[in-house]
């Protein structure tokens, strides 16, 4: 028997969303179907990674999750001679037709009946001679509570299904993880972290706004992550930046005048660590930011020159 080239089908839907009616919101699921392969030459006993790819929220962005405003089902698929794409459009107008029908109907109705419709969508004929074949039956992704507050200390909740069928037995592994706040990023002008989330961006040192380039960061606040972290680090409200806050007599230079001001969250950076993210952010002790090291430039600093490192190596997590 050859290796297999499986690829999994998962369904997302936010029962949340709606739309304005004459003013009034009206509640209307939206939903999105992703697709993971197909993998080729899978053998017995393998382990295969999958590239990071989000499907909560739906738009490809990581979001909060809470288990009643959401459902997730997943499909397992051997490829043959079929096309995985096209199956992942035929399911995905199932899933918008279901929906749709089910209206007024409560959650575990809308479980239901989607199981039903993508268990036969997943059927349909995409290729032939040899078509692809659903492995086992479609089965709900759900995360408890329980596993939603695991991930919000910044440890991964996981959640295995088991799909047997055309020969194979499967175990599909999907993780939670609250990495922390989104939208910081790499100034290419002044080398520092700053927030990307506002319409404007902030002071740069080097004149006008910050630039983002580059990895977009997820940065741990209120409690350290997995890999621990070093507290004080803090979004400053005029230029920006994050920048270290933890000797009140320093707040260091802003470049929007006199010091740095702090506002939001405080946030655990993690450093010197064996994990994931891109290391070579460090403090400089001059201006008090944190910046990329990594390279000879070391950008601008409003104390005069380039940044200027100390202390710890910090590595950030990030998604490409």
């Amino acid at each position: 028997m050859g290796a297999d080239e499986p690829y999994v089908i998962v369904t997302a839907v936010d029962l949340t969303s709606t739309v304005s009616v004459s003013g009034i919101p009206v509640p209307i699921p939206t939903s999105r179907v992703f697709r993971y392969g197909a993998f080729g030459d899978v053998d017995g006993a393998e382990t295969h990674q999958v590239p990071f790819q989000s499907f909560w929220g739906l738009n490809g962005e990581e979001r909060s999750l809470r288990p009643d405003d959401a459902i997730f089902i997943v499909g397992l698929m051997e490829n043959d001679d079929g096309n995985p794409e096209n199956l992942r459009g035929i399911v995905a107008a199932t899933v918008a037709g279901t929906l749709s029908t089910t209206l007024s109907a409560d959650r575990g109705t809308k479980v239901n009946r989607l199981l039903q419709d993508i268990n036969s969508a997943l059927s349909t004929v995409t290729g032939a001679p040899n078509f692809d074949d659903r492995v086992g039956a479609p089965q709900e992704l759900r995360f408890e509570q329980g596993d939603v507050a695991l991930a919000e200390t910044g440890n991964t909740a996981r959640k295995s299904l088991q799909f047997r069928g055309d020969g194979g037995h499967y175990t599909l592994t999907f993780a939670a993880r609250d990495r922390g706040q989104a939208a910081w990023r790499f100034c290419h002008r002044c080398r520092t972290m700053f927030f990307d989330g506002f319409p404007t961006k902030g002071v740069c040192p080097a004149g006008g706004g910050h630039a983002a380039a580059g990895f977009v960061f997820f940065l741990p606040h209120e409690h350290a992550g997995p890999f621990g972290g070093q507290p004080d680090w803090r979004f400053c409200d005029r230029c920006f930046a994050m920048f270290w806050s933890g000797d009140p007599n320093n707040q260091g230079r802003c470049p929007a005048g006199g010091n740095h001001t702090k506002q939001g969250f405080m946030f655990f950076l993690p450093h010197d660590h064996n994990g994931p993210g891109q290391d070579q952010w460090r403090f400089c002790d001059k201006c008090r930011v944190m910046f990329w090291n990594g390279e000879a430039n070391k950008g601008r600093c409003i104390a005069g020159g380039g940044h200027n490192a100390q202390g710890f190596n910090f590595k950030l997590d990030f998604t490409p």
